[in-house]
């Protein structure tokens, strides 16, 4: 069920940015990421955040690492057609919903925080969080 909820994107907070410049090897054409979501829910204030965290390694060295915060303000009357049995449940459509617009922002992140260095000849690749997200945010 694809539920239509009216929100606004209320703040983007960058948590954490390090290069590790020591790590990189420019020998080395592999660059893995590993991408990791979490969402979290704000009842006072009807706020969900979606927080994006990627670190970006070479032969298991970590040279990058950033943690990106979305904040999502959603309408009341959104908060009360996502009650079920009392809970408010996200399911997974919104969540890739927000955590896109989270994952976007991450990639203009790194772009502009390693302008100048070595590590700028990074993009963080386009994932299918459809494939990812599978199961709904459920707040009790």
């Amino acid at each position: 069920m694809n539920q239509q909820i009216t929100y606004k994107y209320s703040k983007i907070d960058l948590e954490q940015f390090a290069m590790f410049e020591e790590n990189y090897d420019a020998a080395v054409n592999e660059v893995k990421f590993q991408t990791d979501i979490q969402f979290s829910f704000d009842k006072g204030n009807n706020v969900l955040c979606s927080k994006i965290i990627i670190t970006a390694s070479q032969v298991e060295k970590p040279v990058l690492k950033a943690c990106l915060c979305s904040y999502f303000e959603i309408e009341p009357e959104s908060v009360k057609n996502l009650l079920q049995d009392e809970k408010i449940v996200f399911n997974p459509f919104l969540l890739v919903q927000f955590s896109s617009l989270c994952y976007g922002s991450m990639r203009g992140v790194i772009y502009t925080k390693t302008i100048g260095s070595p590590l700028n000849s990074f993009i963080l690749p386009p994932i299918y969080l459809d494939k990812v997200i599978d199961k709904a945010f459920v707040v009790s």
